[in-house]
């Protein structure tokens, strides 16, 4: 705007402009020094700098002897030119000077410093000037004093707070279907600082060349999850940390009864409304790469499956979300939404879960429609027979803490169908819990044929390990039907053994095993069993 008033007849009135920044700089002196060293004539303002420039103003009398004596003397004097520089600061006066990053100024210099310096710029050398800043991020004594002068040196004050549809309009004015994503994910965070969009549309732009190998719909949900990223990186004062994100899934699950504050309440319901259902490694290595400031196509091409996938199921989620819209808003339509949102369960089960089959089988059941439950439980376990979590039915969580039974018992069937069978040798000399229920329901899954096989086909330390796991059923005061189902078929086996020879009789009734018919000396025979 600057730049189109400068040809204008009146449209800047003083010739001489300055722009400084206040980052770091901690003295009235730099300042000074700043702002002599960055005087530019009327006919320059806006202009990017360049030879054709610096030529410009070398040819401007006035400024070049400021810039030159002040180079010169700083040049010979180094830091002992402070006077000098105040001196040439007398110079400084009939001109345009605009201060910025108030809020990042030097510890050393304070804001009633400055307030009081451009006092003296307005007041008695005949300047305009103009302070930009970001007042929210003034902090203790400096925000007190800003506050205190502000109104006696300040003659008009704008407060800059655009919306956050103005901020991305400004920071991304591209209009392709990427930057469009950008800017509505932007809005609908509300991230109403301009320079944060800027950097996160300038981060997705540096992805892009890496995606070039993925469809169209992965490349707009990698840029969408990165305006998450990239609000949680650069805007930590304000958006959730990713802790926070961690256990999102979680809470949207009832599993975390973590008592939440008000604004960490209305973050959850925004990255709900955004369509956000958890952090996956895709977005930790979204998030790393903004913080580090680039991406590599190596760490890209390792998750390339995995946001295809998530493509996929996000895609589907939304279809199969839409089936239920029909049957939660509308008192119109007739049973033709539930046969919907059966049908679709089956279309979409590969991505849908365990909880997504008991909704559709609770509704199932309280209209009655039997009929549909057991294609819906089938379809579920025939996609997902290979995945022990999914098949897990106390991973599912319900509102009321109720599993439907028909769900609980036909996964647990299927998992157990699922599971791998070790050989019964394996099972007895391993360091499992071998009073574990489950151990012993494995062990009778064994017919007794194989007992006798493990007694006589094994020799040495796995034999020694295989008894002591047999005869650990016998030494158990109070044993259950199973285990003593497990002794009995032990015993069993010994028998067959000791049929081989009067040497294995003998070695069978050393282990406290009866045999059928007496066939050794009761002086052969111990109460002491070797293990």
């Amino acid at each position: 705007m600057a730049k189109a008033q400068r040809s204008v007849n009146g449209g800047v009135t003083l010739n001489s402009y300055a722009y400084v920044s206040l980052f770091g700089v901690n003295s009235i002196t730099e300042l000074k020094s700043q702002i002599l060293q960055n005087t530019v004539t009327r006919a320059q303002i806006g202009d990017v700098p360049s030879m054709e420039t610096a030529g410009n103003v070398a040819s401007t009398v006035e400024t070049a002897t400021k810039k030159g004596f002040l180079g010169l003397v700083s040049g010979i004097l180094g830091s002992r030119s402070e006077a000098v520089v105040s001196a040439l600061g007398l110079l400084i006066s009939k001109q345009i000077i605009c201060i910025d990053d108030l809020e990042r100024k030097g510890e050393k210099l304070s804001s009633s410093d400055v307030l009081g310096y451009i006092s003296n710029l307005k007041e008695e050398r005949g300047c305009k000037v103009v302070i930009l800043l970001n007042d929210e991020a003034l902090k203790g004594a400096d925000k007190l004093q800003f506050a205190t002068y502000l109104e006696k040196v300040v003659d008009r004050n704008l407060l800059f707070a655009p919306t956050a549809e103005e901020s991305a309009a400004i920071a991304i004015p591209q209009t392709d279907d990427i930057a469009n994503i950008v800017r509505q994910r932007c809005i609908q965070l509300g991230i109403d600082n301009i320079r944060v969009i800027a950097k996160i549309y300038g981060a997705v732009q540096q992805i892009l060349p890496l995606l070039s190998a993925f469809s169209k719909e992965t490349v707009e949900a990698i840029a969408a999850a990165m305006v998450v990223m990239g609000w949680v990186h650069h805007q930590p004062s304000s958006a959730p940390s990713i802790e926070f994100l961690k256990g999102f899934s979680s809470r949207m699950w009832g599993r975390d009864d973590q008592k939440l504050t008000p604004e960490e309440e209305a973050n959850d319901a925004l990255l709900n409304k955004l369509g956000f259902s958890h952090l996956d490694d895709l977005d930790l290595e979204l998030y790393r790469g903004i913080a580090n400031g680039y991406f590599t196509q190596e760490i890209i091409d390792a998750h390339a499956s995995e946001f295809h996938r998530r493509v996929l199921k996000d895609q589907a989620v939304e279809r199969h979300r839409q089936a239920w819209q029909a049957y939660h808003y509308s008192f119109s339509n007739g049973m033709e939404v539930v046969t919907e949102i059966a049908d679709s369960f089956i279309r979409e089960v590969e991505f849908l879960s365990a909880e997504n089959m008991h909704g559709v089988v609770s509704l199932l059941r309280e209209l009655s429609l039997i009929d549909k439950i057991t294609p819906i439980i089938d379809a579920f376990i025939a996609m997902h027979n290979s995945d022990p979590e999914a098949m897990a039915p106390e991973r599912i969580y319900t509102h009321d803490g109720t599993l439907d039974p028909e769900i609980a018992d036909r996964l647990n069937k299927a998992r157990e169908e699922q599971r791998p069978k070790r050989p019964i040798e394996d099972i007895l000399s391993s360091p499992n819990d071998l009073y574990d229920q489950q151990v012993v329901t494995d062990l009778l899954e064994f017919p007794d044929e194989e007992y006798e096989r493990i007694l006589r086909v094994y020799e040495g330390d796995k034999l020694a390990a295989i008894l002591r796991g047999l005869h650990s059923f016998s030494r158990i005061s109070n044993p259950s039907e199973d285990m003593m189902e497990v002794t009995r078929r032990y015993h069993d086996a010994m028998r067959k053994v000791a049929l081989d020879s009067g040497l294995n009789r003998h070695r069978v009734s050393r282990r406290g095993v009866k045999l059928q018919e007496p066939a050794i000396s009761k002086a052969d025979l111990s109460s002491d069993v070797p293990l």
